[in-house]
């Protein structure tokens, strides 16, 4: 009877399917671009810094771009931009020119300059980067010209190219989240920028359609559907259009995920009577069953190198996280303290230098929350507290930040230590899936 209360809350209305399945100092002589640097990448380091004023120009633009700006930068997990209440500078008369002493009086060790403007359909941004400590010339100096409609993207260009400045790595500026949006029992798969703009409907069957899981390439979605009134698993290109069947065996066809090399698919099967682990090949061809005993394992997820997965499981009474070899070899329970831990995601990088799995967990209170577990020594951190519920994470692709579903309505993007969130969604929505990097 517990294992079937489990799995009905796997396949009940609202959240169907969602819960079922289930360093050192710089050393003497270092150049100072090298220690600003190290400062912005050392785990436990203050924010950065950033003033991000209005930039010079078109007024319509102007506050677009400050805002794509300062939002990126917020969510990096790296820079605390400052409030532009409290500038000092004029503005209008420096325009694209920086005066470190006005800007070092407000606090801040960088300062983003630019300038828009607008014609023949098409937009012109002029951005500067300077770090206060290096004087009035800047460290970084970038145009971009693109149609008017991506002004955002030009933002976000810049923003990224910030991030790589100060860390050499990528941010996530760039990418989409797909999620289920509507309402239970007719919800379709939809796309956005990871900000919450642009979103688009990619399935359009009248369904129910939730647990989207992005290609590497990102090209395409996989998703389970009701269409046919039992869950199957399709696939549909992340521009829209037709889906592909991949399993539409008995019983529950779910969750699934692609492997990090696109070669194969982990999904939660019940083709046998209750919820297993399998590995499909991407025309849906069972290559293994990765699970085997009389209780319900749902929920898989890849590790960054595709050697283990993360699932769940209720094998020892309640839903806990569990990890395995991708042979399924090595089965291990990491969750130890909670009655009801579901829906594991494993970080794409080390979070804290350890590595990192985000899990939804309900408390004492019944309310859901995101945690993170160490799947090498069961320490459980955790990163929302008294913000409604919150449930279903998914890491960007840096693993600089978190998306995730609350009862608050709609989804929000917290950076990786949960300290800084925002909402980038409101309304009807579940299930949401952070796609990979993409190149500007």
């Amino acid at each position: 009877m517990r294992r079937m209360v489990f799995l009905g809350l796997y396949l009940g209305c609202g959240m169907l399917l969602a819960q079922v399945a289930v360093g050192p100092a710089p050393a003497q002589g270092q150049q100072a671009d090298e220690a600003v640097r190290f400062k912005i990448t050392n785990p436990g380091q203050a924010l950065y810094k950033m003033a991000i004023p209005t930039p010079a120009g078109d007024p319509q633009l102007a506050g677009l771009i400050q805002e794509v700006l300062t939002n990126d930068l917020l969510l990096s997990g790296l820079f605390r931009p400052l409030d532009p209440r409290s500038f000092l500078a004029d503005l209008q008369a420096d325009e694209l020119n920086m005066n470190p002493e006005v800007w070092k009086a407000v606090g801040a060790e960088g300062v983003i300059k630019s300038r828009v403007s607008q014609g023949g359909g098409e937009l012109l941004l002029d951005c500067r980067l300077y770090e206060v400590v290096k004087g009035g010339t800047s460290v970084l100096s970038r145009q971009y010209r693109l149609p008017l409609t991506e002004a955002r993207r030009a933002a976000h260009r810049f923003a990224a190219e910030v991030v790589k400045y100060f860390t050499g790595e990528d941010s996530f500026f760039g990418t989409q989240i797909a999620f289920g949006r509507g309402p239970s029992g007719k919800q379709e798969i939809a796309v956005m920028d990871w900000d919450g703009a642009g979103v688009r409907t990619v399935t359009t069957n009248g369904a129910h359609n939730m647990l989207p899981s992005w290609h590497p390439s990102g090209q395409h979605l996989l998703y389970t559907t009701f269409a046919r009134g039992t869950p199957d698993l399709f696939s549909v290109p992340v521009t829209g259009g037709r889906g592909k069947r991949i399993s539409t065996r008995p019983g529950l066809n779910t969750g699934g995920v692609w492997s990090p090399d696109g070669k194969k698919i982990a999904v939660t099967l019940s083709q046998d009577g209750n919820a297993e682990i399998y590995l499909l090949s991407p025309e849906g061809v069972v290559l293994s069953r990765l699970t085997n005993n009389p209780f319900n394992d749902l929920s898989p997820s890849w590790s960054p190198d595709g050697s283990q997965i993360a699932f769940v499981s209720d094998r020892y009474g309640t839903p806990q996280i569990w990890i395995m070899s991708a042979t399924g070899a090595g089965q291990t329970k990491i969750t130890r303290q909670g009655n009801y831990n579901q829906e594991p995601a494993w970080a794409p990088r080390p979070i804290g230098g350890q590595p990192a799995i985000a899990f939804s967990g309900r408390d004492e209170n019944l309310v859901y929350d995101i945690f993170l577990v160490n799947p090498l020594t069961q320490e459980i951190t955790r990163l929302t507290e008294n913000r409604g519920s919150n449930q279903h994470p998914s890491w960007a692709p840096n693993g600089r930040a978190l998306v995730y579903q609350s009862s608050r309505g709609g989804l929000f993007v917290a950076t990786a230590d949960g300290k800084t969130e925002r909402q980038v969604f409101k309304g009807r929505a579940s299930t949401p899936s952070w796609g990979p990097m993409v190149k500007p």
